[in-house]
C-alpha cells in the first residue's frame, strides 16, 4: 500500500511540473505568421491582455470560444496537436506563430515567440 502511494505521489507530482514546465516553455503546432488569442467573452483578463496587445502595437485576431464552437475545436485540437494534456486551461489562450501559450501568458512570454518565430 505504501509503494503505491509513493507511486501515486511521485506521478501527480510530474504530472505538476510538466504541466507548469509546458505552459511556461510553450509546444508548437502548425507554424504560422498570425497571433491568435482564444477569449470568453466574461473574462477579464481576456480583455486586460487585448488592451495590452494594442497598446505594444502586437496585430492579433481575437476569438471567443464561449460563442463560437467551431473555435473551442479549433483551440482543442491545435492543444492535443502541441502535445497539451487534457484539461482546462485559462484564458486568454494564445496561438503566436504556432506555439500555444495557455493560462494568459506574459507579454515577455508573447514577444519571446514572436522573435523566436521570426528568427
Amino acid at each position: 500500500m505504501k509503494k503505491l502511494l509513493l507511486i501515486l505521489l511521485v506521478g501527480v507530482g510530474f504530472f505538476q511540473w510538466y504541466t507548469r514546465h509546458s505552459v511556461t516553455t510553450g509546444h508548437h503546432g502548425a507554424p504560422h505568421d498570425q497571433v491568435i488569442m482564444y477569449s470568453l467573452t466574461t473574462c477579464g483578463y481576456c480583455k486586460e491582455k487585448a488592451e495590452q496587445l494594442r497598446a505594444e502595437g502586437i496585430r492579433f485576431t481575437e476569438y471567443y470560444i464561449d460563442e463560437d464552437a467551431s473555435r473551442l475545436n479549433e483551440l482543442n485540437g491545435k492543444l492535443s496537436q502541441a502535445g497539451f494534456p487534457p484539461q482546462g486551461y485559462g484564458t486568454p489562450i494564445l496561438d503566436v506563430h504556432g506555439a500555444m501559450l495557455p493560462n494568459n501568458p506574459s507579454l515577455t512570454e508573447i514577444k519571446k515567440h514572436m522573435k523566436h518565430e521570426k528568427g
